[in-house]
């Protein structure tokens, strides 16, 4: 199993975080939080890196849709790095896959 840890990267215009392990009821107000704080940088991108996402349930889905309404109203580019696992596979059974930036 792959523990839980949050990593914040800000470099020129673009914030990034990176989320390891799982992400449900437990952890994502902590996800949260560093979203947050990467906002109130006002970055002109921020890149969600869910690549090392192990479980990921309705709690995920709704940060990262709450993040995309966000990055919309502030005019920010939300870029979502959902790998092949569990991320992906929710957001594409919620059927909001074509609504969000899904790189790799």
């Amino acid at each position: 199993m792959v523990p839980f840890a949050l990593e914040r990267q800000l470099a020129s215009g673009t914030a990034r975080i990176v989320v390891r392990g799982e992400l449900d009821l437990s952890t994502g107000p902590r996800v949260a939080e560093e979203i947050r704080h990467a906002e109130a940088a006002k970055p002109d991108s921020l890149i969600l890196d869910l690549r090392e996402v192990t479980f990921f349930d309705s709690t995920g889905l709704q940060l990262v849709l709450d993040a995309d309404v966000r990055a919309r109203e502030e005019g920010r580019a939300l870029i979502v790095l959902p790998g092949d696992g569990e991320p992906r596979r929710i957001l594409e059974l919620a059927e909001v896959a074509d609504r969000l930036r899904l790189e790799e």
